[in-house]
């Protein structure tokens, strides 16, 4: 059983010698990756890691500075592969749990270890993490919920994870760790009547902000009105967008939001400035998924998206203004 589509098709990280990587899941079912050569240089070719995955595989760096990628099978069973040095790949495992085919969240605890999340075939959230920094994996957790979406996780700026849903009903809820790496606290919800799967960043003033977008294709955010602290009211963004929105902060610390049009095929952006939030611009480009943010070792932001001939299409900041063309890394991938 699959979700509706969520076409972001890939996902972005930083490996430890400043080059970034990008996961995708083939046409053939196979987990796909291409990376930078150089730091904040020109992408490799494709490469297959094997395995059989059913959605878009989500990657994070773990404490030991290694890349690692969790993903459903086609057995619903949550399956993972890491690097063993960057660059340098192991073997698939298989994590367990019974997922209902989504994407899973990943983020690291204040203590290094990776937390995952995801959506259980039952729609409750489940949880798993790393017994030590890099090391095995415990069972799957299960905390509740009733969820309509993929889960989204940031940390608190004292380091106790945060995780987002879409609610039956609608609504935003969230439910954080009670102490740092220690417990989870009850569900609570944050309102709103939201369309699509949360999205979720850290702000400058150490502040998590949630984006989503409503039925009238309008995006909306809250904020947290303090670090840690408590949550403000919904705001809209306007624009005609829709589906997950792509966040990241860039070389001068302000948000930067990405998001597919709602009447055409182009990605829109919208960021901050020192007293609230620019224009909505259009980055152009023919994106048939959501659109993916992620920052260049040199702190230049770099954005991708999936087209509608399977390949990835990416573009990149160049003195904070974006470059005019999208530029093909090809490949073959599913678009669910």
């Amino acid at each position: 059983m699959l979700l509706d589509p969520k076409l972001a098709g890939i996902h972005v990280a930083l490996n430890a010698d400043g080059r970034l990587e990008a996961v995708a899941r083939g046409i053939d079912s196979t987990l796909q990756h291409v990376w930078q050569t150089t730091p904040n240089g020109n992408w490799s070719d494709w490469d297959s890691l094997g395995g059989v995955v059913i959605a878009a595989p989500t990657v994070f760096r773990d404490a030991e500075d290694c890349l690692e990628v969790l993903a459903p099978g086609i057995d619903n069973r949550i399956h993972h592969i890491q690097q063993t040095a960057p660059g340098v790949w192991g073997e698939w495992n298989d994590l367990g749990g019974e997922s209902f085919g989504g994407e899973v969240a990943m983020f690291q605890d204040a203590g290094g270890g990776l937390v995952a999340f995801m959506r259980e075939i039952n729609n409750t959230l489940q949880c798993a993490w790393q017994t030590t920094p890099g090391g095995e994996w415990t069972g799957w957790k299960d905390l509740g919920g009733k969820l309509r979406s993929n889960p989204a996780v940031f940390q608190n700026a004292d380091g106790r994870l945060e995780v987002f849903v879409r609610w039956d009903g609608n609504a935003v809820w969230h439910i954080g760790q009670s102490s740092v790496n220690n417990g989870w606290g009850e569900w609570e919800s944050l309102g709103g009547s939201v369309d699509t799967d949360p999205a979720v960043f850290r702000d400058a003033e150490d502040c998590l902000e949630v984006f989503t977008h409503r039925s009238d294709n309008t995006l909306w955010h809250i904020r947290q009105t303090s670090a840690n602290g408590p949550w403000g009211e919904w705001e809209s963004l306007g624009g005609k967008v829709y589906g997950v929105p792509a966040i990241f902060r860039d070389r001068d610390d302000h948000l930067v939001v990405l998001a597919r049009g709602s009447e055409d095929s182009a990605i829109y952006a919208i960021a901050q400035t020192e007293d609230g939030w620019g224009p909505w611009s259009s980055l152009g480009g023919e994106a048939a998924g959501d659109p993916v943010l992620a920052r260049n070792a040199d702190g230049r932001l770099e954005a991708f998206y999936l087209g509608y001939d399977s390949a990835v299409w990416h573009k990149w900041q160049v003195d904070g203004t974006w470059k005019p063309d999208w530029v093909s890394l090809g490949g073959d991938i599913a678009d669910f």
